[in-house]
């Protein structure tokens, strides 16, 4: 803490949020970041046991085993899942967006359906 009142410049980050995660987040170009940053939200507000990291470049969130990991890429936002089913949930609510054997594609042009997103989210890690 003192290392804190020392450098006022320095973010203060929540007792479960990895600094690494946290970079990404920030780094996340804005086209992105809002949509990006209210997923992740709601779901640390629903689960204060996740475990974060970065695996494979990505920001993963884990819990009792299960997980979900975003992917920021030049035109779109990919979000991965530790089972298919929720991609073929997914796939079967919107059949015009794209999607991959464990991810959704969302194109920063498209609609961004977050309400279902998040539901699906906490789905996943319940």
């Amino acid at each position: 803490m003192l290392l804190y009142a020392l450098v006022p410049t320095l973010p203060r980050l929540d007792s479960n949020s990895n600094p690494d995660v946290e970079d990404y987040l920030e780094r996340t170009p804005s086209v992105r970041s809002e949509k990006l940053m209210d997923l992740v939200d709601s779901i640390r507000e629903e689960f204060s046991d996740l475990r974060e990291s970065l695996k494979y470049g990505m920001p993963t969130f884990e819990r009792n085993g299960r997980w979900v990991a975003f992917s920021n890429h030049k035109s779109h936002l990919s979000i991965y899942f530790c089972e298919e089913s929720f991609v073929r949930a997914f796939r079967a609510k919107f059949p015009k967006l794209e999607s991959g054997k464990s991810c959704v594609i969302i194109k920063d042009k498209e609609k961004f359906p977050s309400s279902y997103l998040k539901t699906l989210l906490k789905k996943t890690l319940h």
